[in-house]
């Protein structure tokens, strides 16, 4: 399969130099643009300074790990004064020539920011404000209300900081305010608006700012908004027994509280996401808890990123959170999971190097699913399992006519769990492979074998390769040898641990670490894999085609103890 065949969000492709001058582009680049001529327009026009300088190092010294193979590139295109991070695809189409296809759109500013700064000249969206605001241009930070435009402060950062807490009172008793406040100036510094951020005042009410990213004739420039609460505010304690105190956002208590109110009170139409982080505890156990604290936090974060002013977040249990949106319509409720899973993926694996960060969600809708609380909650906890089982890294928006079977089939399953039936159907095909394999009369016995363990654990195929990486036998559904060419490559066990395998529920993980592995598995429809070097020689390989889907740990050291059983008795070498 070749990677462009990929799912996007959009059909935009176009093409480019070295120095951004769009050659052509399609119909959907030209809409994107709002333009009816793309040819004489520069990229740059539309990227950040940044962008614009990476992408230009990233054309000049375009060189995929892979040869003729596509190379990614992530960016944010500028389109009406609102951003979207795209995942750019890029491969080479002549000495100075790059077709560029958008692979991912992710949506990163709020339906307000886009309303307020598409509908209203810059004068009337400083109206919109409560009685203050400020404005950050030029390393300076400027303070005005809004009755008469009078200005109040003029100063830098660190001056603007003490004028902010003293003018505002903020309580500076509470450290939460001081470290919000740092975290809003950084990221106003950066220019990364459209977000919001809640400060505690020493009279016990609460001050919001929203933060947005406008533009001048001349320059861009960044505008906050400072809101006063309600004159009965939350108070400092009632804050903290309200929101979690590593991610600060919703607890469970507080966030259920919402959420019952909402669906069986107030009947507001909704969707629930439930949202649990892959092999946390293996983060964990691997990195350590002040890594998986970072983690949690920085989840968090994307997921308010994500939702904006859509909806709320809430921390439900260890690495399990609740989203509850105000939408309801599917693609709504695509373009935020998306950014979620992406933005974990993309983000988090930064934090350690070597460390791999995913999440599962589950997703349900109110009133259209069902009719209460408890009943959504179930749903989307049954979609979670689906996503999980189907290799994580991956979301489950429930539909009757796809899930429902699935949800039969899962509890006969654990029917047969509880009474042992399932253990006792497994023990017998387990008795049938070994004694296959310990009866073993020629090297011809092996094809059968293979079969046999295809047919029992459920997956696509199993190839087995000798010590000079030449494949030896294999069973399934494998038409070709696909792992010739890449196991010629001397990094091919790179990835392996340090027990000699590989296991991955879902190779889009390889997107965010490995682009060669990542468009191997790709283009050769891989989804799921175990990867077994059996005495440092002969290597067995257990592969699942599209869709991904999750291999039981009691599966993964069954299939680990039979690669090394078959290596030894075949004297695969």
């Amino acid at each position: 399969m070749d990677v462009h065949n990929t799912r996007r969000i959009s059909d935009i492709s176009f093409s480019i130099d070295k120095d951004l001058n769009i050659k052509s582009g399609n119909r959907s680049f030209s809409i994107f643009l709002r333009k009816t001529e793309v040819s004489s327009i520069n990229l740059s026009e539309f990227l950040s300074e940044n962008d614009t300088a990476n992408f230009k190092h990233f054309l000049s010294t375009f060189k995929p790990q892979v040869p003729n193979e596509p190379a990614n590139f992530v960016a944010k295109l500028k389109s009406r004064n609102y951003l979207i991070t795209c995942i750019f695809t890029v491969i080479k189409a002549g000495d100075n020539l790059f077709e560029v296809t958008v692979e991912e759109l992710s949506y990163s500013r709020h339906l307000l920011d886009r309303a307020l700064l598409e509908s209203r000249e810059y004068s009337t969206l400083l109206q919109n404000f409560d009685a203050y605001y400020f404005i950050y241009e030029c390393e300076k930070f400027t303070v005005k209300n809004t009755k008469d435009l009078n200005t109040l402060f003029v100063g830098n950062c660190d001056e603007f900081k003490e004028y902010f807490e003293n003018f505002f009172h903020l309580n500076k008793s509470f450290t939460q305010e001081s470290k919000q406040l740092i975290a809003m100036l950084a990221n106003i510094r950066n220019l990364e608006t459209g977000k919001y951020y809640n400060f505690l005042r020493a009279d016990k009410k609460m001050l919001t700012v929203h933060t947005l990213r406008a533009s001048t004739r001349t320059k861009t420039i960044v505008v906050g908004s400072v809101n006063f609460g309600q004159k009965i505010a939350l108070a400092e304690n009632a804050y903290v027994e309200s929101h979690d105190g590593l991610t600060g956002i919703y607890n469970k208590k507080a966030i259920t509280e919402i959420a019952v109110k909402k669906i069986n009170g107030q009947k507001v139409p909704c969707s629930m996401i439930i949202i649990d982080v892959d092999h946390f505890k293996e983060c964990n156990d691997t990195f350590g808890h002040n890594f998986g604290d970072k983690v949690l936090a920085s989840v968090a974060s994307c997921i308010k990123e994500a939702i904006g002013t859509k909806g709320i977040a809430g921390r439900i249990g260890g690495d399990e959170f609740l989203v509850l949106l105000d939408l309801t319509e599917e693609d709504d409720i695509r373009n935020i999971t998306r950014n979620i899973r992406t933005g974990i993926q993309w983000n988090i694996t930064s934090i350690e190097p070597g460390s791999t960060v995913t999440c599962s969600m589950g997703v349900a809708r109110f009133p259209l699913n069902v009719k209460d609380y408890d009943s959504l909650f179930n749903l989307a906890d049954k979609c979670l399992y689906i996503a999980k089982n189907k290799g994580r890294n991956c979301y489950i928006i429930y539909k009757p006519e796809l899930h429902d079977c699935i949800f039969i089939q899962n509890r006969q399953n654990e029917n047969k769990i509880a009474s042992g039936q399932l253990y006792n159907e497994a023990a017998d095909d387990v008795v049938e492979i070994l004694k296959a394999i310990r009866e073993k009369k020629s090297e011809e016995d092996l094809q059968p074998i293979l079969q046999k363990l295809v047919d029992y654990l459920g997956i696509s195929t199993i190839m087995v390769y000798d010590s000079a990486h030449r494949l030896y036998c294999s069973a399934g559904r494998a038409e070709k040898n696909f792992r010739e060419e890449a196991l010629k490559q001397e990094n091919y066990f790179s990835f392996f641990n340090g027990f000699d395998y590989l296991h991955l529920d879902n190779t889009n993980v390889l997107d965010s670490i490995s682009q060669e592995k990542y468009v191997f598995y790709r283009k050769n429809c891989i989804s799921s894999t175990l990867e077994v070097l059996c005495n440092k020689k002969t290597l067995i390989c257990f592969d699942v085609f599209k869709p991904a889907r999750t291999f039981p740990k009691e599966k993964i050291i069954f299939m680990l103890v039979v690669a090394r059983l078959l290596a030894s008795t075949f004297n695969i070498g």
